[in-house]
């Protein structure tokens, strides 16, 4: 008989210890699980909370007369620098009694100056295909020169910029507002837009003109 007890408390024992192993490996097991659940949710949230990279278009290097054309007070602020047509020759001034356009207040010699001629009122200084005419000037010193010849007698009004990164156009920010110097002939003020043929024209009577334009930073 004490044999026949002996043996069955070894095989509760066994049994006993067969459960409780069987416990510490479920147990083992769920907190497997669990830490896979979790590292699944670490890895969704990182992925959800990581920000996407917008590309963001770099405005494109614009024209004067494009950002003229602009409706916001910082877009119009200067004319067109592209080449326009030579002007009319015949009756027409020469060299002797050529339009020297003078740029000063420039901040440094860098890049160049582009000016540019107009004569019809209504195009100034928005619309560059009425560009009459468009000379670019080397910097000396803080100053450059831009020659017009063959030029008839009557009202003109100017534009200019300082190219400063030689790349013909007219810079801006993304905000629409210039990041190269800009100015008109009489120095007319741009306040909330582009000033007027009439604030900016001048008379040319054929002889040898000399007109001074300050830039505006």
């Amino acid at each position: 008989m004490p044999e026949l007890f002996g043996s069955e408390a070894r095989e509760r024992g066994s049994h006993a210890a067969l459960f409780s192993f069987a416990l510490r490996a479920r147990a083992f097991i769920l907190r497997i699980r669990a830490g896979l659940f979790v590292a699944a949710i670490v890895v969704m949230a990182i992925a959800c909370a990581t920000p996407i990279r917008a590309e963001i278009a770099t405005p494109a290097e614009t024209s004067i007369a494009t950002l003229i054309a602009t409706p916001t007070a910082g877009a119009g602020m200067s004319a067109s620098p592209t080449a326009a047509p030579s002007p009319t020759a015949a009756p027409a001034a020469g060299a002797e009694n050529a339009l020297n356009i003078e740029v000063v207040g420039l901040q440094n010699d860098a890049g160049q100056v582009g000016c540019s001629l107009f004569n019809d009122p209504v195009a100034y200084p928005r619309d560059d295909t009425k560009v009459l005419s468009h000379a670019w000037a080397p910097i000396h010193h803080g100053k450059a020169v831009c020659e017009f010849i063959g030029l008839k007698p009557g009202p003109y009004a100017a534009v200019v910029y300082h190219d400063e990164n030689n790349d013909r156009e007219f810079n801006m920010n993304a905000f629409g507002m210039p990041r190269e110097g800009y100015g008109f002939s009489n120095d007319a003020a741009a306040l909330f837009g582009p000033p007027t043929f009439e604030a900016a024209s001048f008379n040319y009577t054929g002889k040898k003109l000399y007109v001074i334009i300050n830039l505006r930073y």
